[in-house]
C-alpha cells in the first residue's frame, strides 16, 4: 500500500503549487464562463434535467421524461445536487430563473480540480509520487481540461470518474486486496451512469483479473476480483436501470439515445460524421422539407431533423428502433466497401485524437492543436512502454480502457471533446511509463558502474 509519510516533502510542495495553479485558472474559467445562450445542445438539456430534479424531483427534459433518457443521468444528478447547496446555503430557492448556472460552473470546477489530486494519486500508485506530480501538472496546464468549467459538459465528471475507477483498479492490482476491487467495481458503476461509451470496460477489465490473477495467484482470487468487479458495478447501476425502464415501458440499461450515434457513425456516404451525413442526405432532406432549407448551408441544418426524417423510413418502429435498424444496414453495407470502411476508421481515429476541442469556441487555435498532439504522442508512448516492456497491470488497465472507448467511437459518432474524459488516464499512464523507464535507465547505469569499479 503507498504511505503518505514516504512522499517526499519536495514532492508535496510541488503538488500543492500545481494545485493551486491548476485550481487558479479553473476558478477564472468557472467565472467567465460561456453565455448561456452558447451553450451546446447537449449543456442545455442538462442543465434543464438538473432543473427539473432540483425543482420537482423528476428526471425530465423540455420534451419530457422520456426525450430526458438520451443523456446518462450522473452529471444533472451533480447538477441538481448544486442547486441543492445553493438553495441550503443561500436561503432561497435554486434554480431561480431558467439561466440561474452559475452554481454548475462552480461545481464543474470543483470537479476539474479535484480531478488533478485523484490523477497525482493515480501516478503515484502506479509509479512513484514524482510520476503523480508531473501528470498533475500537465493535466492542470492543458486548456481542454481546464476550459471544463467555462461550459456545461459531462466530460469533466466522466474524467474524474474515470480516473477514480482507474485509480482503484492500480490500487487493486498493487495491493492485491479484494475491498479495491469492489470499490472499482462501484466507481465504474458511476463511469458508466455518467459516459455510456465506457459500457463495455467494466466487462472487460473483470475478465483480465479473472485471467492475469487466475494465472498468477490463483483461479479463486481471479474470480472473487472479477465478481466483486462487475457485481458492485451492477449494484450502482441497476436502480437507475430500473426506473428508466419502467419510464420508457422498455429495457434501457443506461439511456435510449444510442441509435443516432449508431446510425451516423455507421454511414459511409457520410464518412461517420454528423456534417458528411447531412450533405450526403441534402436531397433527401431538401425534398422531405420543401421550400424549407432550399437555400440553408447543410452544416446548419439541424441534425435532429435529418435523423427523424430517417426514422421515418420506418413508420412502424420507435425513433430510436429505427435508427439502429438502419445502422445495422449500414454496417452490412460498409462490410462490402472495405476501403472505404478503413479510411472512414481512420478518419475518425484521427478526429477522436488528433483534433483538440476547443471548448466551443470556432477559433483556430494552432498552438493548442500541435500541443494536443505532441502530448497524446508522448503519453502514448510512455504508456505502450509500461505495457510492454514492464508488463504493468496498472497500465495495461489504462490502455485497455482506452482501446475500448476508441473502438466504440468507430462505430458510433467520433468528436475531439470525446477523449476528454480519457486524458487523465493516458497522462498520468504515459507519466508512469516514461517514470518507469528513467528507473530503469538508473538502475542499469548503476550496474554498470559498480560492474566497473568491481
Amino acid at each position: 500500500m503507498p504511505r503518505l509519510r514516504l512522499v517526499p516533502r519536495a514532492a508535496w510542495l510541488a503538488l500543492l503549487v500545481v494545485l493551486l495553479v491548476g485550481g487558479g485558472i479553473r476558478y477564472h474559467e468557472a467565472t467567465h464562463p460561456v453565455p448561456s445562450k452558447e451553450l451546446s445542445a447537449d449543456a442545455r438539456s442538462y442543465t434543464t434535467i438538473a432543473q427539473h430534479l432540483a425543482t420537482t424531483g423528476n428526471y425530465a427534459g423540455r420534451n419530457g421524461r422520456l426525450k430526458a433518457l438520451h443523456w446518462p443521468p450522473a452529471t444533472p444528478q451533480v447538477f441538481a445536487l448544486a442547486y441543492g447547496v445553493q438553495s441550503t446555503l443561500g436561503g432561497h430557492d435554486a434554480p431561480r430563473y431558467r439561466d440561474d448556472v452559475r452554481v454548475l460552473h462552480y461545481a464543474q470546477f470543483a470537479i476539474s480540480t479535484l480531478t488533478l489530486l485523484v490523477v497525482f494519486v493515480l501516478g503515484w500508485v502506479l509509479a512513484g509520487p514524482w510520476a503523480g506530480v508531473a501528470a498533475a501538472a500537465v493535466l492542470a496546464v492543458y486548456p481542454p481540461a481546464y476550459w471544463g468549467p467555462a461550459n456545461l459538459l459531462s466530460e469533466p465528471l466522466g474524467a474524474l470518474m474515470v480516473t477514480s475507477a482507474l485509480t482503484a483498479v492500480a490500487l487493486a492490482w498493487r495491493t492485491r486486496l479484494l475491498a479495491w476491487w469492489g470499490t472499482a467495481g462501484a466507481l465504474f458503476g458511476g463511469v458508466l451512469l455518467t459516459r455510456t461509451d465506457l459500457l463495455f470496460v467494466p466487462a472487460l477489465l473483470a475478465l483480465t483479473a479473472l485471467l492475469w490473477l487466475g494465472s498468477t495467484v490463483s483461479w479463486r482470487r481471479g474470480l472473487q476480483s472479477a465478481a466483486l468487479l462487475v457485481g458492485l458495478c451492477a449494484v450502482v447501476v441497476l436502480p437507475w436501470t430500473i426506473q428508466a425502464s419502467d419510464t420508457a415501458g422498455k429495457l434501457v440499461p443506461v439511456t435510449n439515445g444510442g441509435g443516432s450515434a449508431f446510425f451516423v457513425g455507421t454511414y459511409l456516404p457520410g464518412n461517420g460524421s454528423t456534417y458528411d451525413m447531412k450533405f450526403a442526405l441534402l436531397d433527401e432532406i431538401r425534398a422531405t422539407y420543401p421550400g424549407k432549407f432550399d437555400d440553408t448551408d447543410y452544416k446548419q441544418i439541424p441534425a435532429e431533423l435529418v435523423l427523424n426524417m430517417v426514422a421515418r423510413r420506418h413508420p412502424d418502429l420507435p425513433r430510436d428502433e429505427a435508427l439502429m435498424k438502419d445502422a445495422r444496414q449500414n454496417v452490412v453495407d460498409a462490410l462490402g466497401h472495405p476501403v472505404e470502411l478503413t479510411g472512414m476508421g481512420v478518419f475518425k481515429l484521427g478526429k477522436m485524437w488528433f483534433r483538440a476541442t476547443l471548448g466551443g469556441s470556432s477559433t483556430p487555435m494552432p498552438v493548442v492543436r500541435i500541443t494536443h498532439v505532441l502530448l497524446i504522442l508522448v503519453a502514448f508512448v510512455g504508456l505502450l512502454f509500461g505495457v510492454l516492456r514492464r508488463r504493468h497491470p496498472g497500465l495495461v488497465a489504462i490502455l485497455l480502457t482506452i482501446a475500448t472507448a476508441t473502438g466504440v467511437h468507430l462505430i458510433a459518432v467520433a468528436h475531439g471533446r470525446y477523449n476528454l474524459p480519457l486524458m487523465p488516464i493516458l497522462i498520468a499512464g504515459g507519466a508512469s511509463g516514461w517514470a518507469l523507464w528513467i528507473e530503469g535507465w538508473r538502475q542499469r547505469r548503476r550496474s554498470r558502474a559498480a560492474a566497473s569499479v568491481g
